[in-house]
């Protein structure tokens, strides 16, 4: 996600759904939330509390940028960085990625840089976050950042080493037992990998290995 105006590109974690998206020329792949999570520098809660427009070079197009106010409520990892975050920017250019947001609370993450959102970057407003995500958000998608989470578009998928999840191109949008995106892919004692899909509220030996909860 690096070059103009992506660069330090804001990995916002996921709205629902896990679906592609394409705007003009702005086209996104998805990924699912533990991967914003493990690549960002910070992972927070946080309130949109204004916007203003700041104008860019007249003489290149799409330049212009949307600077949003927030203020920092929750800081799920990054606590050390998130002093001096005070702004989140967007493109104003839709067909350059550019997004909206409301006077709202937000789940976010992103690099210790100038924050910048895209329509690439997965947005949930807090209201819509659910009790898994928030508890995976606070035990378990830490734990499975050695882990790696591999597309399969087979109808025979299994995963080539033992620290894999394997999201296949059904559960990439839902699975029979929910939204693939409240699941997390969970590092085990045994250096092996797997979908955590039981309860959402964790045990006290959660942050140890949540296959015994």
């Amino acid at each position: 996600m690096m070059g103009v105006p992506l660069s330090a590109a804001l990995l916002f974690l996921l709205s629902v759904g896990l679906k592609e998206q394409v705007v003009e020329s702005c086209s996104c792949v998805p990924r699912h939330p533990q991967e914003f999570f493990c690549t960002s520098d910070i992972v927070m809660r946080a309130e949109i509390t204004g916007e203003k427009l700041i104008a860019g070079d007249i003489n290149i197009s799409g330049t212009g940028e949307i600077q949003y106010d927030v203020k920092v409520i929750k800081v799920f990892k990054g606590s050390d960085k998130i002093k001096n975050i005070k702004h989140v920017y967007t493109s104003e250019m839709f067909s350059l990625c550019g997004t909206r947001l409301n006077h709202d609370q937000y789940l976010l993450s992103g690099h210790f840089h100038k924050f910048f959102v895209s329509m690439c970057d997965f947005i949930v407003p807090w209201n819509k976050v659910s009790l898994m995500m928030k508890n995976n958000l606070k035990y378990r998608y830490q734990m499975g950042c050695d882990c790696k989470i591999f597309r399969c578009t087979g109808e025979h998928c299994l995963p080539n080493t033992k620290n894999e999840c394997i999201l296949t191109g059904r559960s990439s949008y839902y699975s029979p037992a929910g939204p693939v995106h409240d699941y997390a892919c969970i590092r085990h004692s045994n250096g092996s990998c797997s979908w955590y899909t039981g309860p959402a509220t964790p045990s006290g030996n959660d942050t140890m290995d949540v296959s015994d909860v």
